[in-house]
């Protein structure tokens, strides 16, 4: 695993709830239904390379190696204490997925080297400019042509759904998640240069409205 000193704010704000990371998904995000609606509209493609943008506790990097068993997997996140998780996980199943640490706003890839991106539940913890910065990002290391796959808050579906959004702003900041509850992340995908930009699903969760996005670079 590769390493780069960064600053960085744990996904559930402290690096001593990291560890609880996993259950929380299960019991409040409805974590297999939207996993699968990110994954639904690349089921048939065929990467050789494929990167997952804000890999966490590495769960999303396990099912694209399981998806796509002749591609190279790589998972970036800026946690190492996610890392270290995510590296247990992976030996277990003795999958050769590419663990490395880093930040969304300066991927360490190369130019055009991964044919699909994901990213989920990353973007709302950035502010505006790191948002458009790691979008960027994302688009500079797909090939043309290649896909982008993004989870994370969208417009909330109904009345109460942005109640429950209301108290994850408490609790994630108002800054970061504006642009999320206003709808505006696929403005920002097509200002970076991304095409095609599609809402292809949506699960509604007890914070709020998870939105799936797929683009074309």
């Amino acid at each position: 695993m590769k390493t780069a000193a960064a600053p960085y704010k744990p996904a559930l704000r402290w690096n001593g709830l990291t560890r609880f990371y996993d259950q929380v998904m299960a019991l409040t995000m409805r974590e297999d239904r939207f996993r699968t609606l990110l994954l639904e509209p690349i089921r048939n493609h065929k990467p050789r390379y494929v990167l997952d943008v804000g890999c966490g506790t590495g769960t999303q990097a396990l099912l694209l190696h399981r998806q796509f068993t002749e591609a190279s997997v790589f998972g970036l996140d800026g946690d190492k204490t996610a890392l270290a998780i995510a590296q247990q996980k992976h030996a277990v199943v003795g999958w050769p997925i590419v663990l490395d640490q880093g930040l969304s706003t300066a991927l360490p890839y190369p130019d055009e080297s991964m044919d699909i991106v994901t990213c989920s539940l990353l973007l709302h913890h950035l502010s505006d400019t790191d948002k458009k910065q790691s979008i960027g990002e994302m688009r500079r290391v797909l090939t043309s042509g290649g896909t982008l796959m993004l989870a994370d808050w969208g417009k909330p579906a109904n009345e109460f759904m942005r109640l429950l959004f209301f108290g994850l702003q408490l609790f994630d900041g108002f800054d970061t998640t504006k642009a999320n509850v206003e709808g505006l992340i696929p403005n920002m995908l097509y200002d970076e240069g991304f095409k095609q930009i599609t809402q292809t699903g949506q699960v509604n969760t007890l914070f709020g409205t998870l939105a799936i996005y797929y683009a074309k670079s």
